[in-house]
């Protein structure tokens, strides 16, 4: 960690990350679907389609982003970023319909460079204690996405405009700090089509390995398909059927935040030492079982315990859902190979948001965590009885 620290492109790089998936998290998780339904007066469908299209364009992205990245560094993510204030200022002048699923979707383009930055420069593949970097990524990762949902309702509850004019002036910052530390200079950047594979050939590699195809590609898209189902109707959910009030639902995604954050690197150090296999069966079955708990829920104590058990039980699963994805990854094609598993993983976060909306509009916001659970359930049983392990075999 210490190595981290002491290189200040790195440590940069890190703070960047932590007020980009801040920002992000408050506006999608909390901010959007509120200011859509509450303060615009929008159907509960368009903060769902706005997610979806957000994640949609990011996912088809993220394969051409990592191989810019690979190819011609930060300056990528600088372009992206300025894309992406773009779009929160046009969202904020100009609030409709077609606007927000229109920004929502340049947003998208904006962040798709982002995580395979920070994970091919910060933890790449061949490291010796890749796990600790891993370990402070994700941790940066929920403290920065876990607290942004949290904080912006408070801001919510004095003012909405206020709100997005914080979030507008947090992704400026990021912006700024790109355009001063992490700018590359033309000199460095690598431009010659030789030193990199196709973009199609490193794909037709991973589809061609039988460790991707059947084991991860399941987990990839279902388990972000479990998750984006929930976006849209969560905070809806918390004040019809619990009656929290915006404070109290920041409370909630505070505790599953915080609980998640402070289990991540014991449960990392802990996959590095029993069978991964063990741990994304106990991960996806123990959340499926507290998440399916959550529509039992009928007061803010009950559903801040469960909220604490599920990201208790989301720290289990991601450090051995990771280890099995760098497995398949080549050193030399980092971002590339990120990028083509966070395409795949994207679809099923472009595709949730949208059909959580469905749902919840047609049967109600428990129906969708109910499908939400049964869909986490279902890959704690092919985790748990299909033979894994022996695709990553040496």
């Amino acid at each position: 960690m210490r190595e981290i620290f002491s290189n200040k492109k790195e440590t940069t790089l890190l703070l960047i990350f932590f007020l980009i998936e801040f920002t992000r998290g408050a506006f999608l998780f909390t901010f959007l679907p509120l200011y859509t339904v509450k303060y615009l007066s929008l159907s509960i469908i368009i903060p769902g389609l706005a997610v979806s299209t957000h994640y949609l364009v990011e996912t088809f992205c993220k394969g051409a982003a990592g191989w810019h990245l690979d190819r011609r560094g930060h300056s990528i993510l600088f372009l992206g970023l300025f894309l992406s204030l773009i779009a929160l200022l046009t969202m904020k002048l100009m609030p409709s319909s077609p606007v927000l699923l229109a920004g929502s979707a340049l947003f998208g383009l904006g962040v798709s460079p982002v995580w395979l930055a920070v994970i091919s420069a910060i933890a790449p593949v061949q490291k010796k204690d890749r796990a600790s970097r891993m370990g402070l990524i994700f941790t940066v990762w929920l403290a920065g996405g876990g607290s942004g949902p949290v904080i912006i309702n408070f801001f919510i509850a004095r003012n909405y405009n206020l709100a997005f004019w914080l979030i507008i002036a947090l992704w400026g910052i990021a912006l700024f700090l790109a355009a001063t530390f992490l700018f590359i200079k033309p000199g460095n950047i690598v431009t010659t089509e030789a030193s990199f594979s196709p973009f199609k050939k490193e794909l037709s590699r991973l589809a061609k390995n039988q460790a991707v195809t059947r084991v991860l590609l399941p987990g990839m898209f279902l388990q972000t398909l479990a998750g984006g189902l929930l976006l849209p109707i969560l905070p809806i959910h918390a004040q019809n059927h619990l009656g929290l009030n915006p404070n109290q639902y920041g409370i909630l995604l505070l505790v599953g935040g915080a609980a998640a954050a402070i289990a991540f690197l014991p449960m990392g150090r802990l996959a590095d030492r029993i069978s991964n296999k063990i741990l994304l069966t106990m991960g996806f079955g123990m959340s499926a079982f507290f998440l399916g708990l959550f529509i039992t829920a009928r007061s803010p104590f009950s559903a801040y315990l469960l909220a604490g058990l599920v990201g208790f039980s989301y720290a289990i699963l991601l450090p051995a859902w990771n280890n099995f994805l760098a497995k398949a990854i080549r050193p030399d094609r980092q971002a590339t190979g990120w990028g083509i598993f966070a395409t795949v993983e994207g679809m099923g976060a472009a595709i949730g948001p949208a059909l959580g909306g469905l749902i919840a509009k047609g049967m109600g916001t428990p129906a969708t965590i109910l499908f939400s659970t049964l869909l986490l359930a279902s890959m704690a049983c092919f985790y748990s009885f299909y033979p894994v392990e022996r695709f990553f075999a040496k």
